[in-house]
C-alpha cells in the first residue's frame, strides 16, 4: 500500500464527480479512504471464494471480471480500463464467498477503498448516495447492454461492435481473453478477424 499523492486525488477526484456532484466534505470524506494499490500482469485482485471487500479506481492498467466454470473454463464479463471503478457489485452485495474473479491483465495502478467504509460514509453524506446510485446505474446499462448483444446478436456482429467501441484495446488483450468475453471460441476469433469487413453484421452465434 502506498500513499495517494495530490495527482492521483485529483484524477480520482474528477471521476467521481463527473459522476455525481459531491460537496467538498463529501468528497473530502471519499479520497481519505483511497489507498494506493499496483498489481503485476496476472495478478489476482479478488478471486472466488474470497469475501469481496474493495472497490477499486483503475488509475492506469488494464482489469477484467471474469467467471470461471467447472472445467476451468473462463468466461470475462467486462474489461475495465483506466477511469473506471471494478470490485464485482454482486459479490460486494451479497456478502457471500465471492463468484467473481478480478484480473490486472497489465501492470496495473488502483485507488482502492473498503465497500463497508463507504456504506458508511453514505449514511453521512447524501450526495454520495447519489454517486452510488449512478455508479449502479451504469453497472445496470452495461450488463442489459452486454446481455441483449449475447442473446440477439451474431457473433461477428458483438466483435465489430466491440471494436467500434473500444478501437485501441483490442491489441492489449489476448485472442482467448478477448473469445471469452465475446462468448466464442479463439478458432471462431480468428476466423472473424480474417473475415471481410462486408461480414460484420453476419456469422455464426
Amino acid at each position: 500500500m502506498k500513499t495517494v499523492d495530490p495527482a492521483q486525488w485529483r484524477a480520482f477526484a474528477t471521476a467521481a464527480t463527473s459522476l455525481a456532484p459531491l460537496g467538498p466534505e463529501a468528497l473530502q470524506s471519499l479520497c481519505a479512504l483511497l489507498e494506493a494499490r499496483r498489481f503485476d500482469n496476472g495478478t489476482w485482485l479478488l478471486e472466488a471464494g474470497q469475501r469481496a471487500q474493495w472497490c477499486f479506481y483503475v488509475e492506469q492498467g488494464l482489469v477484467r471480471e471474469l467467471y470461471i466454470d467447472e472445467q476451468g473454463q473462463e468466461h470475462t464479463r467486462t474489461l475495465v480500463s483506466a477511469g473506471h471503478f471494478t470490485g464485482s457489485l454482486l459479490d460486494l452485495l451479497s456478502g457471500e464467498p465471492s463468484v467473481t474473479w478480478l484480473q490486472a491483465l497489465e501492470p496495473t495502478r488502483t485507488l482502492a477503498f473498503r465497500f463497508a467504509d463507504f456504506e458508511a460514509l453514505c449514511l453521512r453524506h447524501a450526495d454520495l448516495n447519489m454517486l452510488a446510485r449512478r455508479v449502479a446505474e451504469q453497472l445496470y446499462v452495461r450488463k442489459a447492454r452486454r446481455e441483449h448483444e449475447l442473446l440477439a446478436w451474431p457473433a461477428a456482429r458483438r466483435y465489430a461492435a466491440w471494436r467500434t467501441v473500444n478501437p485501441t484495446l483490442e491489441a492489449r488483450v489476448s485472442q482467448r481473453v478477448l473469445a471469452s468475453y465475446l462468448g466464442i471460441t479463439p478458432e471462431h476469433l480468428s476466423r472473424l478477424r480474417r473475415a471481410e469487413p462486408a461480414r460484420s453484421d453476419g456469422g455464426e452465434h
